[in-house]
């Protein structure tokens, strides 16, 4: 069992979008899930802003996605390990 788990970020004008796994991929994935879901919803609501909406493969383009690592069981301050 792994004692550590990765949380992808990424920053957009509006939202802060999230994802974690246990390595880079799994948690760039889960983020990139998260942003898929968002751009359905507001696409059911806004269709017309289809064009200015990426889809998940084109967010960073637009976005930079940073990777943070934690450890189980640790405290954290912020990003900062504290125990």
């Amino acid at each position: 069992m792994s004692t550590r788990f990765i949380v992808a970020e990424m920053i957009t004008h509006n939202f802060i979008f999230k994802g974690a796994g246990c390595n880079q991929e799994d948690a760039r994935a889960a983020l990139l899930k998260a942003w898929t879901t968002h751009r359905n919803d507001l696409l059911a609501q806004y269709p017309e802003r289809a064009a200015i909406l990426p889809e998940a493969g084109r967010m960073e383009e637009h976005f930079r996605i940073y990777y943070l690592e934690f450890e189980i069981n640790a405290g954290y301050r912020g990003n900062d390990r504290l125990v």
